[in-house]
């Protein structure tokens, strides 16, 4: 698990354009916080980190792993996308991914009491 968030670090070092601000999206083109893009990051993420835990890893591991996850496909939007599909990162997105890590972290913990 080390090793993914280590490989996400080195590729976001990589990606990260000389102006930081460059990478994200600018907030008025984020859009809502409930639209159907981040249910998908939010369920993914939930569905990933739950996976995680039921096959043995950490809590930590769990979230850690799912996020790295996240961390890599905003940095796809940022940098491989198609400037013509909009490219940039999303701050909201990079919160449904967290959260629903978070709960699949969580949905495991719940059903295993």
């Amino acid at each position: 698990m080390r090793f993914v968030l280590l490989l996400s670090a080195l590729l976001l070092a990589q990606a990260l354009p000389a102006d930081a601000k460059s990478l994200f999206l600018p907030r008025e083109q984020e859009g809502a916080w409930l639209r159907a893009d981040r249910q998908v990051h939010f369920a993914g993420s939930l569905a990933i980190s739950a996976s995680l835990r039921v096959q043995g890893s950490s809590k930590e591991g769990a979230l850690a792993g799912t996020f790295a996850i996240g961390i890599a496909k905003e940095i796809y939007d940022a940098t491989l996308k198609p400037k013509r599909l909009g490219r940039g990162a999303s701050r909201r997105d990079l919160v449904a991914d967290l959260l629903g890590a978070a709960a699949g972290v969580l949905l495991v913990a719940a059903i295993d009491r």
